[in-house]
């Protein structure tokens, strides 16, 4: 079992998926370091793809962003799921994975 698939069961799988512009097929030209590089990867590796490195980076980044800021896990799930094709498990993955490459201060967001 890999690490994101550990931490996507111990947060219940409780919703999520990714935001706007999201979904379709990679490349990885804006990569900018190691960790873009691994979270590309991992988000692959769930199954989700995407247009644009340089965006999916960022709507990463908004993920914390919206964290640090107050908003639950599940409300940014939520809205993921309305503007993207992505299914729950595959939410609940990008924001997991994200917060695991960019925000480990919100490992505990799905508690």
């Amino acid at each position: 079992m890999s690490a994101v698939q550990r931490l996507i069961q111990s947060a219940g799988l409780a919703l999520v998926a990714g935001l706007s512009g999201l979904a379709t097929a990679g490349t990885a030209s804006a990569i900018t370091s190691a960790d873009d590089a691994a979270f590309l990867a991992d988000i692959r590796y769930e199954g989700i793809s995407y247009e644009s490195a340089v965006e999916v980076i960022s709507n990463a980044h908004e993920v914390c962003a919206e964290l640090n800021s107050g908003v639950e896990a599940t409300d940014i799930g939520l809205d993921i799921l309305e503007h993207t094709d992505l299914n729950t498990r595959q939410a609940a993955a990008f924001i997991v994975v994200s917060i695991g490459y960019y925000c480990p201060q919100h490992t505990g967001a799905f508690a």
